[in-house]
């Protein structure tokens, strides 16, 4: 496994990409969800796809303690999450897991975090989940240095 970044600062290739990066960055700038929450998101989708630089950079902007952190992959049988967390990392985990038998958010999963969320909560939290699912492909193929913000590693 390579550990330097495959891709040379793909900005300089499709300058668009950058503009898209600076747009969905905004999605929660007026706070709707605690950064906690989406700290959590994030770190639980970094797990999911296996990728050190999402996982490491959520731990590195967490505003959390260590327990709940190392708890997150085990989030279900963890006492450190409320119930909205559980149902925001229910929702998390089925965007972002491929389920072969049907569909991946169920109207059940929905109505639980429709309990703990508001309509604009929910979009948001439906805009961060686009918001890490936009950066996954370079974070997989570039493969960036973890620990270093895709803007730092690719200025070249």
């Amino acid at each position: 496994m390579s550990t330097y970044p495959r891709i040379e600062n793909p900005v300089q290739h499709l300058p668009v990409i950058g503009e898209i990066a600076a747009a969905v960055n905004r999605v929660n700038e007026e706070g709707v969800l605690p950064k906690t929450l989406v700290n959590l998101v994030g770190l639980r989708v970094g797990q999911l796809v296996g990728s050190s630089y999402f996982t490491a950079r959520q731990l590195g902007d967490a505003e959390d303690t260590p327990e709940r952190l190392g708890a997150v992959a085990t989030w279900r049988t963890s006492p450190y999450f409320t119930e909205a967390e559980r149902a925001a990392l229910a929702i998390a985990e089925a965007v972002h897991t491929p389920n072969p038998t049907g569909e991946r958010v169920s109207d059940e999963l929905f109505d639980e975090a429709a309990k703990h969320f508001s309509d604009k909560e929910l979009t948001v939290l439906t805009a961060v989940l686009g918001q890490i699912g936009y950066f996954i492909p370079l974070a997989l193929i570039g493969n960036p240095k973890v620990g270093v913000s895709f803007a730092e590693q690719w200025q070249k």
